[in-house]
């Protein structure tokens, strides 16, 4: 079973500055390779209703594929972030609905999640992570992802469903996604405060915690817009995001960048 693997393509934002339509381009790339699987992990375009229309399209123009997708902070920006998440649940695909069996092995479990400021670095109060602002920049969830919660109880939330499935769940082959970061070792560092203040919104360490307790053994994930491949504490971790172009991108062609970056894995 081959299973494709991307996040971050930020749909409308690319496409604005490439000035190139990203979708036509993703599409090539399914007709080409073919993938049983695609998953999506997290911010398809601003907003659920442009990121639900696009997963539906998807999913009906390639109906032999089935497409997997957890929400990005990106696609929960709305005046009620909770209506946005529930709106995004009608996508059947939607791992926030539930695991999903791909085989007699392997199950996939996992949902956007959200961040704790258990990566935040010291000097600074919960109240000023709450807020979100540094200098004269603040983060855009707090301005635009608008959850009824603190970012601890939604993180909570996410946190408690999650291990209900995987318990569930246990003893069997376990792919875990999310869209935030579950270990601080994959964090951007830069011993820069304007720059590392943020990284307490990046995730949270409880999704690791869950993932080292059940025994998960691939775990996906993107948010951070630099791509990895490789095991940690015995699990294969996968951040593959698309990410902005032209500063994140290896590529000036929107061709060469979605079919150079989209990561394929057997199981």
């Amino acid at each position: 079973m081959k299973i494709a693997i991307l996040s971050d393509i930020h749909e409308g934002l690319n496409r604005k500055r490439t000035q190139s339509q990203i979708m036509d381009v993703l599409y090539k790339w399914i007709e080409t390779n073919r993938p049983d699987v695609f998953m999506i992990s997290g911010d398809m375009t601003a907003g659920p209703d442009k990121s639900l229309a696009l997963l539906n399209q998807l999913q009906h123009d390639f109906p032999k594929t089935k497409f997997l997708f957890v929400h990005g902070n990106h696609d929960v920006y709305y005046e009620d972030s909770q209506a946005a998440y529930e709106k995004l649940l009608q996508f059947p695909g939607n791992l926030g609905n539930g695991p999903v069996e791909l085989n007699g092995d392997w199950v996939i479990i996992g949902d956007g999640g959200w961040y704790d400021y258990s990566y935040q670095i010291e000097g600074y109060t919960e109240e000023q992570f709450r807020i979100g602002t540094f200098n004269d920049f603040t983060w855009p969830d707090k301005l635009y992802a608008l959850w009824p919660g603190s970012d601890g109880e939604e993180t909570d939330r996410y946190v408690q469903k999650l291990e209900k499935w995987l318990h569930e769940y246990r003893g069997k082959n376990i792919i875990m996604v999310t869209h935030v970061v579950p270990f601080q070792k994959f964090l951007q560092v830069k011993n820069d405060p304007s720059w590392d203040f943020f990284n307490a919104m990046m995730g949270s360490e409880r999704f690791g915690e869950l993932a080292l307790k059940y025994g998960v053994k691939k775990y996906i994930f993107g948010h951070i817009h630099t791509r990895y491949h490789e095991h940690y504490n015995g699990i294969e971790m996968i951040c593959n995001p698309l990410g902005y172009y032209p500063h994140e991108w290896n590529h000036q062609s929107v061709e060469e960048e979605i079919f150079s970056t989209i990561k394929v894995i057997e199981i």
